[in-house]
C-alpha cells in the first residue's frame, strides 16, 4: 500500500514538475502567426499581435498579451476596429482539476473600439455577426450521443478575483444622420465574483457627443450581486451621477444623480426599486432648476404589472421674470400601470405651484395605442388669479375694478383622448359669479368647441378696461381730427372670426355688460369656417322681452352682418340711460329691425347698413326737445313779447309714439311718423344718417283743444294751427327750429282766403260771395265777370300780403334769434 501511495505521489509531483517545465520547452509567440490565421478564418479580419505573448502554468494557468489590434471591415475610416494595449488572464491550475473555476482580476488596459455606420446604413460589425451564424448554422459533425454525465455542469463554481478595465474608449459614428458619440477614458474596477454574492463596482467615463454638440462625465458605484444559478440580481446602494454641459443643450449644464436600491428576481419575473431619489440641477444663461424626485418601484414583469408608490416630487425654478426671481413646485401621486391591458392610475394627484392647488384622479387606457384615453376628475382648490398672476409677473388686461380675479375655483369630471378633451359635471367659480355645466374640445391642432353653460350672475363691466373720459373738451375735435389722419380706423377681427368653431348655448340668469341690465339670456352660438350664427337670442330686458338672431359672415374679406332683432315693452328710458348715460327718449318700446350690411370696419358697415324696420313708444317722452316751450316762445315771438326763463323739463310728453323706416347704405329714412299726447299732435318726416350720425327732419305739431299736458293753457289759443319745426345737428346734439318761412306762408294763405272772401260778398252778394268763397282755390270753373273781379282783388292783396309777409318775417326772425 505504501509503494501504491508513494508512486501516486510520485506521478503529482512529476506532473506539477512538467507543468513548470513547459513553459521553458513551449515559447508561445512562436504561434503568434498560427493564431492570426484562425483568427482571419473565423472572422475574416487580420489580428496582429505586436507584443510578447506571456505563458504559465502553475500554479496559475496565465495569458498575459501586449498589444493587439484587429483590422477593421473594408470600406469603413477608422483604422483599426479593436485594439487593446494589454490583456492579462490567470486561471489556478488545481481546483480547475477538481471543476472549480478560481480566476485572478481579468486586466484589460487600452481598449479601443471603433464602431462606425456607413451611409447606407451597413455597420462594421455586421460581417462578424454573419460569420457566426454561418458557424452556429454548420450540421455539427461530432456524434450527437451524449455521455452518461453529460446533465452535470462541466464547472462545479466559478468565482473571479475581479475585473480592471482601465483607459477603454469606445467610438461610435454613424454616416448615415451625420451623429458621433465618444465613450472615453473608460474604468471600470470591482471587488471579487461570486454568485450571490455582493461585489463592489465602481466605473466613471466621460461622453462626448457631436450632435448636440455635449459632454458629459459619468460615474457609477454600487454593491453587485448576481446569482446566475437563481436568476437573482441586486445593485445595493446604487449611486449614479452625470454632470453634463453643451451650448447646443436645453440647459447649457446639468447634474444629475441616481441613488436607490435595485433587486430583480427573474425566476419570478419581479423587480424593485426601493428608497429611489432622483435629483437633478440644470442651469443656462438665465434659469435654474432643482428638482427631486422619490419614491417606490415594484414591477411583475410577467403580468406586465407595476406600482409607484409615495410618488414625490419636489422643484425649484430661478429665473427672473419670476416673483422674487423663484417659483416653487411640488406634486405628490401614486401611479399603477398595466401594459398588458394597457392602464394607468394616477390616484391622489396633488400639484401645487405658488398658491395653486390641483387635486384629481385619473384612469387612461389604451396607453400603448395610437390614440389613447383618459377620464377622471379634477379639483383646484380657491385661489386668487390677481395675486398669482402678479407673483409670477404675467400682467393682467386692465380692468374696471381692480378687486376682480380675486376667487377661482374649479371642478369638473373629464374624459377625453390625445386630441379631444370633455370636462362633464364643470363648476367654476369667479368671484360672486358660479358656472356649470358641459364644455369640451376636439382637434387640438384646429379647436373645435361644444357646450352647454349656465351661469348664475355676472358684472361683465367689472372686467372691461375703465372708460377715458376727455379731459379738455375744447380741443378735442382738433385732436380727433388728427388721431383719425395719424391712426386708421381698427379693421373688424375677420380672420380671428373665421378661425371660431364652436357650437352650444350659454344662459344666463342675470347679466350686466356695456351698462345693461339683462335676465334670463339665453344665447345659442354655431360657429364654423367663418360663418357664425347668434341664433335664437332671448333675454328680459328692463321689465320687456327681447329675442334676435344676429349672424356674422367672415367667409370674404368684408364681413357681412344680418339683424332681426324684436323688443316688447320694453322701458326705453332705463335701458337707454344705461347703455349711453342720456335717455333720449322714455316710455314702453316695441320695435323691430331687419338689417343687414356689409364693410372691413364698424364705420363701413353703418354706410352699408339697410333693411326696414317699425317701433312704437308709449307713456313716454322726448328729452332734449320741449315743442311746447319752442311754440309758446315762438308766440310771445311773434307779440313782440318775451317769456321769462321757464324751469319746465327739456321734454316733449306724449301717449304714444309710433313710426316705420327704411334703411338704404346707412340712411334711416322715416316718412309716418306720428306722436299723440294731450296737447300736441306731432306728424314727422326725415332721415338720419349714421355714418356722420347728422339730423334732417321735419315735424308737424298741432295744438289739440285742450288745456291739459304741457302749458295747455298759454297755447289755447293757438288751437287748430300747425307749427312746422325743423331738426337738424347730429344724434348727440339736436337742433330743434321753427320753420318761419312755412309758418308765415301758411299764415298769409289764411288772411289772403279771408280777406278774397270779404271782397267776393261786397261785389257779388252775401249768397253767391259765400258760396264762391267757399271753394276759393278749389274750383276752376268761375264765371268771366266773378273772375275777372276775385283776380283783381287777389291781385292788390297778393302784394300787399308779400309786403306784409316780408316785414312779419323779418320782425319774427329778429324776435326770436335769441330764442333759437
Amino acid at each position: 500500500m505504501r509503494t501504491v501511495i508513494k508512486i501516486i505521489i510520485f506521478l503529482i509531483v512529476l506532473v506539477v514538475a512538467a507543468l513548470i517545465a513547459l513553459p521553458f520547452f513551449i515559447n508561445p509567440n512562436d504561434y503568434k502567426d498560427e493564431i492570426s490565421h484562425e483568427v482571419e478564418k473565423a472572422t475574416g479580419r487580420n489580428l496582429t499581435l505586436q507584443g510578447d505573448i506571456g505563458l504559465s502554468v502553475f500554479p496559475w494557468i496565465a495569458l498575459d498579451l501586449g498589444p493587439l489590434t484587429l483590422s477593421n471591415a473594408e470600406g469603413f475610416k477608422a483604422d483599426s476596429f479593436a485594439k487593446v494595449q494589454a490583456a492579462e488572464i490567470r486561471i489556478k491550475l488545481i481546483p480547475l482539476l477538481k471543476k472549480q473555476l478560481e480566476m485572478d482580476t481579468i486586466v484589460l488596459d487600452g481598449l479601443v473600439l471603433n464602431l462606425e455606420t456607413d451611409k447606407n446604413g451597413k455597420t462594421n460589425w455586421d460581417d462578424l455577426i454573419n460569420k457566426t451564424e454561418e458557424q452556429d448554422s454548420t450540421p455539427a459533425t461530432e456524434s450527437t450521443s451524449q455521455p452518461e454525465d453529460a446533465s452535470e455542469p462541466a464547472l462545479q463554481t466559478i468565482t473571479v478575483a475581479g475585473v480592471k478595465l482601465t483607459n477603454a474608449n469606445i467610438l461610435w459614428s454613424d454616416a448615415s444622420k451625420g451623429e458621433s458619440y465618444q465613450l472615453r477614458n473608460l474604468n471600470l474596477t470591482t471587488d471579487p465574483l461570486e454568485p450571490g454574492v455582493p461585489t463592489a463596482v465602481d466605473m466613471d467615463f466621460d461622453l462626448i457627443s457631436t450632435k448636440p454638440e455635449a459632454k458629459a462625465h459619468v460615474t457609477l458605484k454600487t454593491n453587485a450581486a448576481v446569482d446566475m444559478e437563481k436568476q437573482q440580481y441586486a445593485l445595493q446602494g446604487l449611486s449614479f451621477s452625470a454632470i453634463a454641459e453643451g451650448k447646443e443643450l436645453a440647459f447649457n449644464q446639468a447634474d444629475l444623480s441616481l441613488k436607490g436600491d435595485i433587486k430583480a428576481d427573474m425566476a419570478k419575473q419581479w423587480l424593485e426599486v426601493s428608497d429611489l431619489v432622483l435629483s437633478a440641477k440644470a442651469s443656462n444663461n438665465q434659469q435654474t432648476i432643482d428638482a427631486k424626485l422619490t419614491g417606490q418601484l415594484t414591477s411583475n414583469l410577467a403580468t406586465q404589472q407595476s406600482n409607484i408608490d409615495n410618488l414625490d416630487l419636489t422643484a425649484t425654478i430661478e429665473d427672473p421674470s419670476l416673483p422674487n426671481e423663484k417659483a416653487e413646485l411640488h406634486l405628490t401621486s401614486g401611479i399603477k400601470a398595466d401594459l398588458k391591458q394597457q392602464t394607468l392610475t394616477v390616484s391622489a394627484l396633488a400639484l401645487k405651484l405658488q398658491d395653486l392647488l390641483l387635486e384629481g384622479d385619473i384612469q387612461a387606457k389604451d396607453i400603448l395605442k395610437e390614440k389613447p384615453t383618459f377620464a377622471g376628475s379634477i379639483h383646484i382648490q380657491p385661489f386668487s388669479l390677481r395675486k398669482l398672476a402678479s407673483d409670477m409677473k404675467i400682467e393682467l388686461p386692465e380692468m374696471s375694478d381692480e378687486s376682480t380675479l380675486e376667487k377661482v375655483e374649479l371642478r369638473s369630471e373629464l374624459s377625453g383622448s390625445t386630441n379631444q378633451i370633455n370636462l362633464n359635471q364643470l363648476a367654476l367659480t369667479l368671484d360672486q359669479s358660479n358656472l356649470t355645466g358641459q364644455f369640451s374640445v376636439s382637434n387640438f391642432a384646429k379647436p373645435a368647441f361644444n357646450f352647454k353653460l349656465k351661469l348664475d350672475q355676472i358684472d361683465a363691466d367689472r372686467y372691461m378696461p375703465p372708460v377715458k373720459e376727455n379731459k379738455d373738451t375744447t380741443e378735442a375735435p382738433a385732436s380727433t381730427e388728427q388721431d383719425n389722419k395719424a391712426k386708421p380706423e381698427e379693421a373688424l377681427p375677420v380672420e380671428a372670426l373665421r378661425q371660431i368653431n364652436a357650437k352650444g348655448t350659454i344662459d344666463i340668469g342675470k347679466m350686466k355688460a356695456t351698462g345693461l341690465t339683462s335676465e334670463n339670456i339665453h344665447i345659442t352660438i354655431d360657429a364654423a369656417d367663418g360663418l357664425v350664427k347668434l341664433t335664437p337670442m332671448s333675454a328680459n330686458l328692463y321689465q320687456g322681452q327681447y329675442n334676435g338672431n344676429v349672424i356674422l359672415d367672415a367667409r370674404q374679406d368684408a364681413l357681412k352682418l344680418s339683424l332681426n332683432e324684436q323688443i316688447k315693452n320694453v322701458q326705453a328710458g332705463p335701458l337707454l340711460k344705461d347703455m349711453t348715460g342720456d335717455a333720449k327718449i322714455s316710455g314702453t318700446a316695441n320695435a323691430n329691425a331687419k338689417l343687414t350690411g356689409s364693410g372691413a370696419t364698424v364705420s363701413q358697415i353703418k354706410q352699408t347698413l339697410t333693411g326696414n324696420g317699425g317701433f312704437a313708444f308709449t307713456d313716454g317722452a322726448l328729452q332734449g326737445i320741449n315743442i311746447a316751450e319752442i311754440i309758446r316762445k315762438a308766440k310771445a315771438a311773434l307779440k313782440g313779447e318775451k317769456l321769462p326763463e321757464s324751469d319746465a323739463p327739456v321734454q316733449t310728453d306724449f301717449s304714444s309714439m309710433s313710426g316705420t323706416f327704411t334703411a338704404n347704405n346707412g340712411v334711416i329714412n322715416n316718412q309716418d311718423l306720428a306722436v299723440k299726447s294731450p296737447l300736441l299732435r306731432i306728424d314727422g318726416a326725415g332721415k338720419a344718417n349714421l355714418a356722420n350720425e347728422a339730423l334732417d327732419y321735419g315735424l308737424k305739431v298741432g295744438i289739440v283743444g285742450t288745456s291739459k299736458g304741457q302749458g295747455g293753457k298759454e297755447l289755447e289759443d293757438l288751437k287748430g294751427v300747425t307749427i312746422p319745426i325743423k331738426i337738424t345737428g347730429t344724434f348727440s346734439e339736436p337742433k330743434p327750429t321753427v320753420d318761419l318761412a312755412n309758418l308765415v306762408k301758411d299764415k298769409a294763405k289764411e288772411e289772403l282766403k279771408s280777406k278774397a272772401e270779404e271782397k267776393l260778398k261786397e261785389k257779388l252778394g252775401d249768397d253767391l260771395g259765400g258760396l264762391l268763397s267757399g271753394k276759393l282755390g278749389g274750383s276752376e270753373t268761375k264765371s268771366e265777370a266773378s273772375s275777372t273781379d276775385a283776380e283783381k282783388a287777389t291781385d292788390a292783396e297778393s302784394q300787399e300780403e308779400k309786403s306784409s309777409d316780408k316785414k312779419l318775417e323779418d320782425a319774427v326772425k329778429d324776435k326770436l334769434k335769441n330764442f333759437f
